[in-house]
């Protein structure tokens, strides 16, 4: 009776489970290679919305701006602000997600407004889940998260990624050297075989001058061993994306992942100096009148306005990202919060994880201009900067200026080598049948 052999079980794992996934790695490759450079070509593919020509006027204040577009469309919520404007590109302004129980409130026909920051004139709405040019990119998003199938694709996707993270494994143990088993019709061999590195180099390499099956077995070992530790990160971040029950249990037993809660707060008026309370009282305006036209609410004697909110907040980032030794890199946006009448401004510090669930936010009280809470991306729990790094390098939120755009063309490398990966492994596998069907009708 012949023994189970670990490596051919593994071989056909990893065989029918990589031709049942290629279908969607691939789709997910080819995708994801493009939106690794999601901005850049949404703006390519919006440029009626996006683009507008330099003036020699100045440009006017993003809470002017705002406030023509609340006055524009009443019907709808705009709490969010961005924090800068750049000379030559309109001003987005998002609608509010829709947060009403059970989901009955209507769904807003546009999503976005873009308006012009030299006159105040709106230049368009887009929404994005219509089927049209300028939202080429949201529906190649929307085939890479969930196949354009809703919570169903998220589901497929899930598993597939489960299957990949486990298939990683799999695959990585296969590129190890065959052991040699005794053999009685072998005579022993005084000769020293060589080491297991020695043995293991030549699935590192891809033979130059060989033909096309050898190349492409070249091909599917080598990649996956040059790029293992990422195909692993893309992998098993996907999981984290799409099947939560599974993912989050597991975090929670390797890396002691804790819920977004347990984020250490700092409280600036338990460490602030004089000097800098001083500094403080000295940033304030004293009895604001504002009219918040986001939410029809008219509050007066107010210290934080819409009008100096930004430079307001980005001050008190400044001090307390100061007190506590890092520096303030980006400023990612501001928003109102109608419930508590606070101004929350999120911004990214030099050790802050990406510019997503990584970043750092400041929170300050509207009437008094008190910060209520300051919360360091950088400082939590090991098990969350685990989880915070996975999503990060996965949506390519890395670096700044060139740094970034050199882990874009990573990234994109990266989506194009998991196509190649299944694209060789359907081509070994069908060569691979066609040589046992040969064997076959040779044996009757």
């Amino acid at each position: 009776m012949n023994s189970l052999n670990p490596r051919q079980v593994c071989l056909w794992i990893h065989r029918y489970t990589g031709l049942a996934m290629a279908a969607f790695l691939i789709i997910a490759s080819i995708t994801g290679t493009l939106l690794a450079f999601h901005h850049e070509l949404d703006d390519v593919f919006n440029r009626k919305l996006v683009n507008i020509d330099t003036q020699k006027s100045p440009l006017m204040s993003i809470a002017a701006l705002h406030d023509n577009v609340v006055a524009s469309y009443p019907a709808q919520k705009f709490s969010s602000m961005p924090t800068s404007i750049e000379p030559d590109k309109a001003v987005v302004f998002s609608v509010d997600r829709s947060r009403g129980k059970g989901g009955n409130k209507p769904k807003s026909a546009f999503q976005e407004v873009y308006i012009n920051p030299y006159t105040s004139d709106i230049i368009g709405t887009r929404d994005k889940d219509a089927w049209a040019w300028n939202n080429t990119m949201w529906k190649v998003f929307w085939l890479h998260r969930d196949l354009l199938l809703g919570d169903i694709g998220k589901w497929v996707l899930g598993i597939v990624s489960l299957v990949w993270t486990i298939n990683c494994f799999i695959g990585f143990y296969l590129t190890f050297p065959r052991a040699i088993k005794p053999s009685k019709n072998r005579p022993p061999s005084n000769k020293k075989r060589a080491s297991f590195l020695k043995r293991w180099l030549p699935a590192w390499k891809i033979r130059r001058k060989t033909n096309t099956f050898k190349l492409n077995y070249d091909l599917h070992h080598a990649f996956g061993l040059w790029l293992w530790v990422m195909l692993f990160v893309i992998a098993w971040s996907s999981v984290g994306f799409n099947l939560k029950s599974v993912y989050q249990p597991v975090m929670q037993a390797v890396v002691g992942l804790t819920p977004r809660e347990g984020r250490p707060t700092f409280k600036p008026e338990q460490n602030k100096s004089a000097e800098q309370q001083g500094r403080t009282e000295r940033t304030t305006h004293s009895n604001t009148s504002v009219s918040n036209s986001t939410n029809n609410a008219n509050i007066s004697t107010q210290v934080v306005s819409k009008s100096n909110s930004i430079a307001y907040l980005s001050t008190q980032a400044e001090i307390a990202a100061q007190q506590n030794g890092v520096l303030v890199q980006q400023l990612l946006g501001i928003r109102w919060v109608e419930e508590d009448k606070q101004w929350q401004m999120r911004f990214k510090t030099n050790k802050d994880i990406g510019e997503k669930g990584g970043a750092s936010s400041i929170t300050v009280d509207a009437a008094t201009g008190k910060v209520e809470r300051v919360n360091f991306g950088y400082q939590t729990t090991f098990g969350t900067k685990a989880d915070q790094w996975l999503s990060t390098l996965h949506m390519g939120h890395i670096g700044q200026g060139w740094g970034h755009r050199l882990y874009q063309v990573f990234l994109a490398m990266i989506g194009l080598a998991v196509a190649v990966l299944s694209g060789t492994g359907v081509y070994l596998w069908w060569k691979g049948r066609q040589q046992r069907l040969k064997a076959l009708q040779k044996s009757k």
